[in-house]
């Protein structure tokens, strides 16, 4: 009876162990088969998780700001099979660009936002600031354009990065290229419309920010890492998971646009805008400071978008009307609604990156062309 018992166990066990080696085998196959299959929602998510990020990879922290990148960084490539091949060089301070002309006849035009601003996957002559920068030096050739913008910054870090500067660069004008997700970040408010934007940084904050970075160099092997970046969790997220989330299948949901248009076409600005009150105050309260701190010059704001929004139908709490709202309210800020052109032209799509939200050289060049219009 006993030996029974045992054979019995012998067997299970080893039933056990020949299913958990066929399905380890089987998964084995599925991440080695899947980059050959070239499946174009597999073949975007692994390119988010494996993409370079340039401020994971390079950031220096900042005790003011949070991070900048690492001074004086020459010639570093940002390399994708296909999608990303560019370099990108800092100054003293941390930020892409040569070194900032500070001598008292420049007329500095200073440049603000996240990483479509900073030129995410061109070549800094590619930017819109360096092709702002060609333009406005036809007229004068003291006018400098200045690249505050930063890699994965919100609202509240874009702003005191300009306040830590603005006083140094003293700028005639401001260009803040607004992207959505600039307000997903925490909002801190102190009374009424007063919110705390400055960086608190809490115990061992560098020692953490340094190891972060430790942790993105290609040299680091973790499981997590090979997880996070594996062909099997892409099917997972982009296959598996929307066939048992509805939530999942709305976010990828594409709303059908006109023939021969890339996208849904843009709703005409509705009399007010639906966004959401609390952030909405936020949002205004951080604009203000802008305005506050460009003194007697001009602030510009150029909204990006990105594919995700621009594939569904327009809406009325779309953020950009918060903008639309504001350039009417101020007569020192000029709004230039980049969605709305790039709803309206048919091959809009040129205007982004292949695997990616960010504008591409076109973009970058279209972008120019507005804000010159109407500068």
């Amino acid at each position: 009876m006993t030996t029974s018992v045992s054979a019995n166990i012998r067997r299970w066990a080893g039933n056990i162990l020949l299913l958990a080696a066929s399905l380890s085998l089987m998964l084995v196959i599925l991440e080695l088969a899947l980059p050959f299959m070239k499946i174009k929602t597999i073949e975007e998510a692994v390119y988010q998780a494996r993409r370079p990020v340039i401020q994971g990879l390079h950031g220096q922290f900042h005790p003011q700001l949070g991070y900048t990148l690492q001074k004086n960084l020459r010639g570093v490539k940002q390399y994708y099979p296909g999608q990303l091949d560019y370099n990108v060089d800092t100054n003293s301070q941390g930020f892409r660009g040569p070194e900032w002309d500070l001598l008292p006849h420049r007329k500095n035009v200073v440049l603000i936002g996240d990483s479509f601003g900073f030129g995410f996957g061109v070549e800094w002559d590619e930017t819109l600031g360096r092709i702002l920068e060609g333009e406005l030096q036809k007229a004068d050739a003291s006018y400098q354009v200045i690249n505050l913008a930063m890699p994965g910054w919100d609202i509240d870090a874009i702003v005191r990065g300009f306040e830590f500067y603005k006083d140094m660069l003293k700028p005639v004008a401001v260009v803040y290229v607004f992207c959505p997700n600039d307000l997903l970040g925490g909002m801190k408010k102190t009374g009424e419309n007063e919110f705390d934007l400055a960086y608190h940084p809490g115990p061992g904050a560098e020692k953490m920010f340094e190891a972060m970075v430790a942790r993105q160099q290609p040299g680091y092997r973790s499981w997590d890492k090979f997880r996070r970046k594996s062909y099997l969790k892409a099917y997972h997220a982009r296959i598996i998971r929307p066939i048992f989330s509805k939530r999942i299948r709305a976010s990828m949901h594409i709303d059908p646009a006109p023939q021969d248009f890339d996208f849904p076409p843009p709703i005409s600005p509705p009399a007010r805008s639906s966004f959401d009150p609390e952030r909405k105050e936020f949002f205004l309260y951080c604009l203000d400071r802008l305005r506050a701190m460009t003194g007697k010059g001009r602030l510009y704001i150029i909204d990006t978008s990105d594919k995700s929004i621009l594939y569904r139908q327009d809406v009325a709490d779309n953020r950009r009307w918060v903008l639309h709202e504001y350039g009417l309210a101020h007569e020192s800020v000029t709004f230039v609604d980049f969605e709305t052109f790039a709803r309206m032209t048919p091959d809009g799509r040129k205007f982004y990156l292949d695997y990616d939200d960010h504008w591409s050289v076109t973009g970058h060049a279209a972008a120019a062309r507005l804000l010159w219009e109407n500068w």
